[in-house]
């Protein structure tokens, strides 16, 4: 193949490329449109409880980059995000926390085994209703990720990769 037919060849998969990421981009726009806090206003506050009974507050995270995984056991798209997740958080910096918020935690002994069976090893909270509605969550898996003042900086909906939420967790600022 000589070079002006590689060259052409190499500008039609760049092309090609190019509009897969903004398809994709419009589409992760579009589903994230209702979402709570657009980038720089602050994140719901909450308290939610643990799958120990112990209340967690996001407000002791500030001045940590927080990603709000909102999932749901019966969820098979949450389930295909698992390993992802789990990556993202076995490469926590210190200044990083995952907390996984459960939207059907009313049977926590459910979720344990559901975490025991998913190797969840992170916080995993009980959500309300009030703080579905606050963060706008009308699908899972929903994956708020939050500056270290406290504020949005980005969300998705649906599946996310590894590479995605590291890159968006990248871009957080930490305070």
């Amino acid at each position: 193949m000589d070079r002006s037919a590689l060259l052409k060849k190499l500008g039609g998969v760049a092309a090609h490329v190019l509009a897969v990421v903004l398809i994709w981009t419009l589409i992760g726009a579009y589903q994230t449109r209702k979402h709570a806090g657009k980038a720089g206003t602050p994140a719901p506050d909450f308290t939610l409880l643990d799958l120990s009974g112990k209340p967690v507050s996001l407000r002791q995270f500030r001045n940590h980059k927080v990603v709000l995984h909102f999932f749901a056991t019966w969820c098979g798209v949450c389930k295909v995000e698992l390993p992802s997740v789990r990556r993202v958080h076995e490469r926590l910096d210190s200044d990083e926390v995952l907390l996984a918020i459960v939207e059907d935690g009313d049977d926590v002994e459910a979720v344990r085994r559901f975490a025991r069976e998913h190797d969840m090893t992170y916080p995993i909270l009980r959500a309300t209703p009030e703080v579905l509605r606050a963060y706008a969550v009308s699908a899972y898996p929903t994956n708020y990720y939050l500056n270290g003042d406290g504020s949005v900086d980005s969300s998705s909906q649906g599946l996310q990769t590894f590479a995605g939420m590291t890159l968006r967790l990248l871009a957080a600022d930490s305070d």
